[in-house]
């Protein structure tokens, strides 16, 4: 992926106020902005949507 020029300064800043790599901070931002997309789209479509965390039992319910 390329950050135009015109928002490169900002990005890297903003990455570097998160203490993230650039890289690190891309790809949190890209996976934040995809689940709110799927979120919205189905939400439209009149369901829930389920987005694994990585979480193998967030409720601590699975014995």
């Amino acid at each position: 992926m390329r950050i135009p020029d015109e928002l490169d300064a900002e990005v890297r800043k903003a990455a570097a106020d998160s203490g993230l790599s650039l890289n690190a901070y891309m790809v949190r931002t890209l996976h934040r902005q995809m689940i709110k997309e799927a979120a919205e789209a189905q939400t439209a479509m009149g369901g829930v949507l389920l987005v694994d965390t990585g979480d193998a039992d967030p409720a601590g319910d699975i014995p």
